[in-house]
């Protein structure tokens, strides 16, 4: 049975184009067959927004309310709009059931009528999905999280997850530690702690959540506490290779060579993170989706961030006593247990492709108002095996 007609509003202020192209407009289409939507974005700007080349985009959605928040205070919605009275007013006449928000700000957020979600990315390495597979998820960086489900909910994801895990998780795909000390040039007689860096470009207002200022603080910050027998193995995000400058990166790591190395982003098939995740001694990680890898791989891992992590996960939040802890190889990574069923529980409960022509507004509903939905569970899995188990296995041949 259909639901009732809802006010579904979509707060858009840190939305790039390609996530506009890729998803944005497929959760609005959707939601706009059966629903009031109304859609607030700002002016293209540090290419976050919607310009005019986005217009064809949403020229058959006539019916579907556009408020283009273009005041001379636009670019403040990036990072913190939470006193701009007159956009909370705005909200609280619109006055949604639902607000689905692709927003760096979450004290805005806060103040808005209805339930929020936040649309954010779906991966969670090394399990391979589409590129533009999402969560609709309550913040923005809380990893890990499960909800308490029954044992007999706990027994399906294990059902689903035991006969596919190694397939899953990719192992045959990454070269083993020697290959990997080889190809990378990393010393056999250290302990390697590993530390991918953040993405780092004029779209990302994330970062504002980030520990440090930017990546050479972070790395000024790690490398004078490790010790000598320890390096530090970084991995730099894909697009500050391809769009950023790299120069004061490249200056901060000559300055520290010998504790310190980069570790180049094609060396291994595009996925060095990957491999430096595996083959790590530790792995120090803030909000990027790596920590994923690191429970999956059973690398102990260091959170630098201000969000929650699953308790499983078994996360340390100290930098002493990590380093100490793997230093004398006594660092507790994730369970292992645990680790199988939340990434099963991922795959099957939480993300799902925004252009699936199946999908419905009641649906996206159900997403956003009941956190555990076990009767998609099989179809969820059985999709993933179809779509991408068997590129998976047809790699490692």
């Amino acid at each position: 049975m259909a639901q009732e007609r809802k006010r579904i509003l979509f707060y858009l202020p840190v939305m790039t184009p390609w996530w506009f192209t890729n998803i944005v407009v497929h959760l609005i289409r959707v939601m706009a067959k059966d629903h009031e939507v109304h859609v607030l974005v700002p002016p293209l700007w540090c290419n976050t927004g919607l310009g005019e080349e986005h217009i064809d985009l949403i020229a058959e959605l006539d019916h579907v309310f556009w408020y283009i928040l273009d005041g001379p205070d636009h670019r403040r919605l990036r990072s913190d709009a939470s006193d701009e009275d007159d956009l909370i007013a705005l909200v609280h006449d619109i006055n949604p059931d639902l607000v689905l928000c692709r927003s760096a700000d979450i004290a805005t957020p806060a103040r808005f009528p209805g339930i929020v979600r936040y649309i954010m990315e779906g991966a969670a390495p090394p399990v391979r999905t589409g590129t533009s597979w999402i969560t609709l998820s309550p913040c923005l960086f809380d990893h890990g999280l499960m909800p308490e489900l029954s044992p007999e909910q706990y027994a399906q994801l294990d059902r689903q997850a035991d006969p596919i895990w190694s397939q899953m998780i990719q192992e045959k795909v990454l070269p083993n530690r020697a290959e990997f000390l080889t190809m990378t040039g990393l010393p056999n007689d250290k302990i390697i702690i590993g530390l991918p860096l953040e993405y780092e470009q004029q779209e990302n207002f994330f970062g504002q959540h980030h520990r440090y200022a930017d990546n050479v603080a972070m790395i000024a910050a790690i490398a004078p506490m490790l010790g000598d027998d320890m390096i530090l193995a970084v991995t730099n995000h894909p697009l500050n290779e391809l769009y950023g400058d790299n120069r004061p990166l490249e200056a901060a790591l000559a300055s520290l060579e010998g504790k310190v190395m980069m570790i180049g982003g094609t060396e291994i098939a595009g996925q060095a993170t990957l491999a430096l995740t595996k083959h790590s001694d530790g792995m120090i990680v803030g909000n990027s989706k790596s920590w994923s890898a690191c429970a999956a791989f059973g690398t102990p891992m260091m959170r630098l961030s201000d969000f929650a992590t699953g308790d499983w996960v078994q996360a340390y939040s100290e930098l002493p006593a990590f380093l100490a802890a793997v230093g004398n190889r006594s660092a507790t990574p994730a369970d292992p247990m645990m680790a199988k069923r939340w990434f099963a529980f991922h795959l099957a409960n939480n993300i799902f492709d925004p252009a699936d022509p199946a999908l419905t507004a009641d649906d996206l509903i159900s997403r956003m108002t009941d956190a555990v939905q076990p009767a998609r569970w099989d179809q969820a899995m059985a999709r993933y095996q179809s779509q991408y188990l068997t590129q998976v296995i047809g790699q490692a041949a």
